[in-house]
């Protein structure tokens, strides 16, 4: 270790003024580096805590912030709080222990503040006023919504039916900038507020924006129509879209993207329909089944009765009727045979009970544009594949498509091209500024430490020959023509250091104890003998030494140059 800090030192000491700055001015660039990343890289990322405060609730928030040492700043002429990320949760636990901020309607609050002999009708309209505030207070917590006015009208509990009213409510919001209330989100204000008011149904509740347009209006048969149509068309809507989604996935998959563009329009029947039908066939003995069936019987043998009885009904009606007389002539023995079979058969009949479903396409029209590079063939075939995708049909006239080939315009897909490029462009400067000061960082400490080592683990130079100088000292030179430090001694009690300028003087440096240049002098009466002055020269003038060894080497070249120089 004692070793490596003397070689640094000496090589240190050897280093030109202008080098030696340098290196310092460097040092300390770097480290001025250092902090400020060090800095940047431990500031802590603010983020919202509240917006649109009051100035009194401002300076509360901001005054028990600092009370807790909660690094907070205001922004917005001191409507917006922030803090820093990791310190966000514990600071609105805490300003909500204290009640801040206090933004807002005192709603129930007030209700603690009531006088002594307050009447009933005081004490009822307190309870509407806090009831009101509250739900503006809840109101006002929702994203899109700045701010919210509940009005409630309570309703007459009248034990008379004609006296009898239902309580009503009306509800302003005003939003947020670029902020909209979607339909279940006023579904949600309307729900709401009818739950916290006893008695009050949706249809008798009001909201309206800060323009005065109505958002819902529940007993409006004009609102409820809307609602419908509005329901019906984003179904439609949806349909198409998810329609033309798939059919332009497989287009571009088959003539390539931006070759084709698709429109489709639905019309869809959300009417939900149940149907009853029966019908009754004629009567087919062979297919029908049989349910019942009867047989009647009668046989007589014997001599008939010689004459009948009346004729007429009542004849017919008698218990034991009486049968007509035997013909003249006949034998004294009679027969009579009678058979009644009466058979019943099940009506053919047919019950149908059919439900329908809404979502039934009522209409479906496909528009295909093509670009005019598709050949017929494509062409065709891309009409043959939508018509049956579709369903077109002789028997389906609400079933149309139509194929079209047109030039495309490619400025805007070009245009788009451009842009996507100079976004990325930009996204990949912004990352290569982030990562420059860690990229100069790593370069500067990279080239600090080969530089610094390689002067570390140089050797030290192998004295070669010394040279008596007129004063009474001696100078080492080392066999590449170098003058190491302390190689120029003259009896002082100091270390030298010797360098030969331009005019062959040496130039002495006194070096002290702790490695420092005391005095630095020019000596022109100090002289060396001449092959060191030429060796020294030499290791000055690199160039001079390489053509003296080029000379050495190749002594016809150099012969050869010569004689081209005299002939010239």
């Amino acid at each position: 270790m004692q070793n490596a800090l003397n070689r640094f030192r000496d090589w240190w000491n050897g280093l030109p003024r202008s080098t030696r700055i340098a290196w310092v001015g460097g040092v300390v660039g770097l480290l001025a580096l250092f902090i400020a990343l060090g800095f940047w890289a431990s500031a802590p990322t603010y983020t919202t805590l509240y917006t649109g405060l009051s100035p009194a609730d401002s300076a509360a928030v901001v005054q028990a912030l600092r009370e807790k040492n909660i690094p907070v700043r205001t922004s917005g002429g001191g409507s917006v709080i922030e803090v820093p990320q990791e310190h966000a949760e514990n600071a609105r636990l805490e300003l909500a222990s204290k009640g801040l901020p206090k933004t807002g309607a005192p709603g129930y609050a007030r209700l603690e503040k009531t006088p002594f002999g307050m009447t009933q009708s005081m004490e009822q309209s307190t309870l509407r006023i806090a009831l009101e505030e509250e739900l503006q207070n809840t109101i006002q917590h929702l994203e899109p919504v700045e701010h919210a006015r509940v009005h409630i009208t309570p309703g007459n509990d009248s034990p008379f039916a004609d006296s009898r009213t239902e309580p009503t409510a009306s509800v302003v919001v005003a939003l947020k900038p670029n902020a909209t209330l979607s339909r279940d989100q006023v579904r949600g204000i309307v729900h709401l507020v009818s739950h916290s008011v006893e008695g009050l149904k949706p249809e008798n509740v009001t909201v309206v924006d800060a323009e005065a347009r109505p958002l819902w209006h529940g007993g409006d048969q004009y609102a409820v129509d809307n609602e419908l149509i509005r329901t019906r068309r984003e179904a439609e809507r949806a349909y198409a879209e998810e329609l033309r989604r798939q059919l332009q996935q497989h287009l571009d998959r088959v003539l390539g993207a931006g070759k084709s563009s698709v429109m489709v329009q639905a019309e869809l029947n959300l009417d939900k329909e149940e149907v009853q039908a029966q019908r009754v066939e004629p009567l087919d003995p062979n297919r029908a089944a049989v349910i019942s069936e009867t047989t009647e019987t009668e046989r007589l043998s014997g001599n008939p009765p010689v004459a009948g009885g009346a004729a007429g009904v009542a004849g017919n009606r008698a218990e034991n009727p009486l049968y007509p007389a035997a013909p003249l002539g006949a034998g004294g023995v009679g027969e009579y045979n009678r058979e009644d079979r009466i058979r019943n058969y099940e009506i053919n009949r047919q019950v149908e009970h059919i439900i329908r479903a809404p979502g039934r396409i009522e209409r479906l029209s496909v528009a295909t544009l093509v670009d005019e590079s598709v050949s017929d063939d494509a062409l065709t075939a891309v009409r043959n594949w939508l018509e049956t995708t579709v369903g077109v049909a002789p028997n389906q006239p609400n079933r149309i498509v139509t194929v079209q080939r047109v030039k495309f315009d490619a400025s805007q897909a070009e245009q788009a091209a451009k842009e996507q490029a100079a976004r990325e462009a930009a996204r990949r400067q912004e990352l290569l500024w982030r990562l420059l000061p860690l990229l100069l960082l790593l370069i500067v400490t990279i080239f600090l430490a080969r530089v610094i080592g390689k002067q570390i683990r140089r050797p030290t130079p192998q004295t070669q020959a010394v040279a008596a100088l007129p004063g009474g000292g001696t100078l080492a030179v080392t066999a590449e023509g170098e003058v190491p430090v302390g190689a120029l001694t003259d009896g002082s009690e100091h270390a030298l250091n010797a360098v030969i300028d331009e005019d062959g003087a040496i130039v002495v440096e006194e070096i002290g104890p702790d490695g420092k240049v005391i005095v630095r002098k020019r000596r022109p009466g100090y002289a060396i003998e001449e092959e060191l002055a030429q060796r020294i020269h030499e290791r000055q003038q690199p160039e001079l030494l390489e053509i003296k060894r080029f000379a050495e080497n190749k002594p016809e070249h150099i012969a050869a140059l010569l004689r081209n120089w005299v002939k010239s």
